[in-house]
């Protein structure tokens, strides 16, 4: 077959590596937030380096802190039709191997999420 093709009777080749992997088994306990494929109208809401969105952990229905609910805020006014986004705040290089360009246009952009 051609290159990019999966091969008949595999299973499709995963997009993206799981981050549980980055952590040592049985070191701690990870709980992450993924929108790929579920989640309410939060994982519509992209990066910026220059947001006008922030998100805050809010403890409503347990206060397991581990569990938190998390809630997006506007930290300045935003005119109707404005793309609401916020900084994913990625430290670059940390990952090893793995570098994501920024292209939000923002005057003030890092150019690299990681």
């Amino acid at each position: 077959g051609e290159s990019g093709q999966q091969k008949e009777g595999q299973p499709p080749k995963k997009k993206f590596l799981s981050l549980r992997n980055l952590y040592p088994k049985g070191e701690r306990q990870v709980y992450l937030i993924d929108a790929m494929f579920a989640g309410n109208v939060g994982r519509y809401l992209n990066h910026s380096c220059d947001p006008n969105v922030f998100v805050q952990n809010v403890l409503h229905e347990t206060h397991d802190l581990r569990f938190p609910s998390v809630a997006f805020f506007t930290c300045r006014f935003v005119r109707a039709g404005e793309e609401l986004c916020w900084n994913y705040d990625y430290e670059v290089d940390s990952v090893p191997g793995r570098r994501i360009d920024c292209h939000c246009g923002a005057s003030i952009c890092r150019k690299r999420l990681l």
